[in-house]
């Protein structure tokens, strides 16, 4: 059992008697922490009390070794250093990280840097992800100028940028270092340069393998490197290995574990900050309008799990109750076929004393360990109310979401101002006759209200138009040529990370809260203050 390499001080002693049944069940840390204990005592053939406790300890002792909480008063074999403050434990009684432990590199942005909990965090490795256009690049761009700013601000080191798409952007750094109210009135002697940002093409997987298996580990030691800028990670992945076959995801999420134990060690063994900029695909929900009336008595069977076995017994709940049986004849009735049993006499009968969330045959108990309801707390995207919000999914899959320390989502949204838009109107117009042409007057949308069309004249009005001595008059539609202008809102979202939990503190409760809006300008990324 990995209990002791992972907290060297556990105190073992009262769990002598449970820890070689664990051992032989092969049950990890992990597993104490994050299953049941209820199914560990089971597999494991062990108290569950005794279970319960020690799951209790081992979470205890690893905030006590985080130097966040009460430390480890059970779980440690220093008796009597209760009362003494560990390691990066804040007094005062809140029981907060000390983020002087980690060194991070500030975005110039003091309402950023407090959603981040500071800036981006050394030894750690970050991604950043994000649809196209929604700032990755220019967030990753801004990294590598503030690295090279001294402490607190920076690391005061040098940054190294590897591209998978395009080049490295001198102009735009040139640009911000000119723009930004604060890198353009630095000195000359403290002002971040371009020469101090090194840059590298990886065009295929094997060349970017190459680079940070080889040349990037001897880089960072060599020119003092404290950021590893990686835009991005995904292109090479995607362009060589197929997603659409079981043995090219297999050798993908191979070599995804393989990358990121690399990068996660190289970052803590040089105390430099990896941030790898990613992609996004479309994510397609259930539908939710589906009426739920037939499985009112089946409601044990929740119309998002994804299962086949869930679909399957689904699919039967609704013809049962529908009095239905599926067959291939027409011509027969369902009552000469035998009813199929109901999927829900098939289950163990429910026992409220037992929580056997993780046991397999029960497709409802793995309902919410199922990836469609838990893929919203790490994806960045599902947890909030904002339903008219696209789902987004970070590419490379749950694979990779495991590798990272921290994840960061950019968020897009294209409006139009309606403002700006143009409505033809129709206008009157005599003929030529001499007579000056009739303006027409051209409105927003805003200012036109809507009305039905004009009625039709009766019989007796068309016969008084006819005799009608004056020159009759021509309606001409006049179409202007407009642009319709659209509105981008970026929004920056802390999905999470070890250092910080990613929220505001904010006297008013909004759905918001881990998330903030932002604008690109020609000095970089700056945030928009909430209105209201």
């Amino acid at each position: 059992m990995d209990l002791l390499t992972i907290l060297p001080n556990f105190n073992t002693k009262p769990y002598t008697h449970i820890l070689p049944p664990l051992e032989r069940r092969h049950i990890t840390t992990v597993d104490l922490i994050t299953l049941d204990y209820l199914e560990i005592a089971k597999r494991a053939h062990v108290p569950p009390a005794d279970v319960r406790r020690l799951c209790a300890d081992v979470v205890i002792g690893l905030h006590g070794d985080l130097g966040f909480g009460i430390g480890s008063a059970k779980g440690s074999n220093n008796d009597g250093d209760d009362d003494k403050l560990g390691e990066g434990q804040v007094d005062g009684g809140n029981n907060r990280l000390d983020l002087s432990r980690w060194n991070t590199i500030s975005t110039l942005d003091t309402a950023l840097d407090e959603l981040l909990g500071g800036g981006i965090a050394t030894g750690y490795l970050t991604e950043i992800t994000g649809e196209s256009g929604s700032g990755k690049t220019q967030f990753l761009l801004n990294l590598l100028l503030t690295a090279q700013l001294p402490s607190p601000k920076g690391l005061g080191r040098k940054a190294i940028y590897i591209s998978t798409e395009a080049p490295l952007s001198t102009p735009r750094l040139s640009q911000i270092l000119q723009s930004h109210p604060y890198l353009s009135k630095l000195p000359a002697n403290e002002t971040p340069s371009l020469a101090n940002v090194l840059s590298i093409t990886a065009i295929d997987l094997e060349t970017q393998d190459h680079i940070l298996n080889y040349q990037l580990p001897v880089a960072i030691s060599r020119y003092n490197v404290g950021l590893v800028v990686i835009d991005s990670i995904a292109a090479n992945y995607r362009a060589e290995h197929a997603s659409n076959s079981m043995q090219g995801l297999s050798a993908r999420s191979g070599e995804l574990a393989k990358l990121g134990h690399m990068l996660r060690n190289l970052a803590v063994r040089e105390d430099v900050a990896i941030v790898v900029a990613n992609q996004v695909s479309d994510r397609f929900d259930m539908m939710v309008d589906v009426p739920q009336q037939p499985l009112q008595h089946h409601g044990r069977f929740p119309r998002s799990s994804q299962t086949p076995l869930v679909n399957r017994h689904t699919k039967l709940a609704m013809m049962e109750a529908n009095d239905q049986t599926p067959s291939s004849s027409p011509g027969l009735l369902s009552s000469s076929l035998p009813s199929s049993p109901s999927p829900s006499s098939q289950l163990p009968p429910e026992d409220e004393a037992f929580d056997g969330a993780y046991i397999v045959g029960h497709p409802v108990r793995n309902e919410t360990l199922s990836l469609s309801l838990q893929q919203k707390f790490f994806t960045g995207w599902g947890d909030g109310s904002e339903v008219n919000e696209s789902q987004k999914t970070p590419a490379l899959g749950f694979v990779w979401s495991t590798q990272i320390a921290c994840r960061i989502a950019l968020k897009k949204e294209d409006e139009i101002d309606l403002s700006r838009v143009a409505v033809p109107i129709q206008a009157s117009q005599p003929p030529k006759n001499g007579s000056e042409l009739t303006k027409p007057e051209i409105k927003t949308a805003r200012d036109v209200s809507l009305q039905s069309s004009p009625p039709q004249p009766s019989i007796s009005s068309q016969t008084e138009i006819i005799k009608n001595e004056s020159p009759p008059t021509t309606t001409v539609s006049t179409v202007t040529p407009t642009t319709i202008e659209r509105i981008t809102k970026r929004r920056v979202k802390f999905v999470f990370a070890p250092w910080t939990s990613g929220v505001i503190p904010s006297d008013k409760s909004t759905r918001n809260d881990n998330e903030l809006e932002f604008e690109i300008w020609k000095g970089g990324l700056r945030s928009i203050p909430k209105t209201g």
